[in-house]
């Protein structure tokens, strides 16, 4: 059964680096080739250096997400992503992958070690503002709707983002959906209370796949902010968090589409 990632984060500004020393594994199967192997290694390594630095509060949820559609490489990968929105690696020395057999199953194994220099972003934690999202399903065929409800506690400005990680330069960025003319036909994003959008999902007819998995991610704050209609990565995206300085409540969502 696919998992999915449900990350909820508020924001305020940077604190103290702190550098720590982790090791990243994975064993290698008829799945992957050995470099894939290690491209999974070092990206757990990552992941386990946000962990050990921010504690285990994001832990459980978060890296029991992988997902079935894209891949466990993927998938890592998309952790990694999501969890950069709560720290910055601002300094990576990664050693040279070792490489060993489990003596027990005959198995590859690459081990990755790194040396991270990790800046977690500081958390506000003010109860009085946040909000809820329902998604009417998590898996949709092509062009069914989407149902989004959202619920405030109070007035606050909600934007969404979408990323589909398709891999390549086309798809692998992160696009402003809400608000938007083809959006609900909606272009305020002051919600004062609660309020359902509609959102048409769409197969991408290039991609040589049966399902997909995209992301959306939800945000919250308190005044309104001029994002961009686009953003490269998830790190030019974060650095707008930052640069708002303003409090902000981040949702993380996936949902899967099926080929029609």
């Amino acid at each position: 059964m696919k998992k999915f990632i449900l990350l909820i984060l508020i924001f305020s500004f940077q604190v103290k680096a702190e550098i720590v020393t982790v090791t990243g594994t994975h064993k290698h199967t008829g799945n992957f080739s050995p470099n894939e192997s290690c491209s999974i290694a070092l990206e757990k390594a990552k992941l386990d250096a946000i962990r050990n630095v921010l504690g285990e509060s994001i832990s459980s949820e978060v890296f029991s997400s992988c997902s079935e559609v894209d891949g466990e490489l993927n998938c890592t990968r998309n952790q990694s992503s999501v969890l950069k929105l709560r720290a910055d690696i601002v300094d990576l020395n990664p050693e040279k992958p070792s490489y060993e057999i489990d003596q027990d199953t005959g198995v590859f194994i690459c081990k990755q070690t790194i040396e991270a220099n990790v800046v977690p972003i500081r958390q506000n934690t003010d109860p009085s503002f946040h909000f809820d999202i329902e998604l009417n399903k998590r898996t949709f065929v092509s062009e069914e709707t989407m149902k989004i409800k959202i619920n405030t506690s109070k007035k606050m400005y909600i934007t969404i983002f979408q990323r589909l990680p398709y891999g390549g330069t086309k798809y692998d960025k992160i696009t402003k959906i809400f608000p938007n003319e083809n959006f609900n036909k909606n272009t305020n994003n002051l919600i004062l209370d609660n309020i359902t959008l509609k959102y048409q999902t769409y197969f991408p007819e290039e991609i040589d796949k049966k399902i997909v998995d995209e992301h959306l991610i939800f945000v919250a704050s308190k005044r309104e902010i001029p994002w961009l209609n686009e953003y490269a990565t998830y790190e030019s995206l974060k650095k707008q968090f930052i640069k708002s300085k303003t409090l902000l409540e981040i949702e993380n969502i996936d949902y899967v589409i099926v080929k029609q």
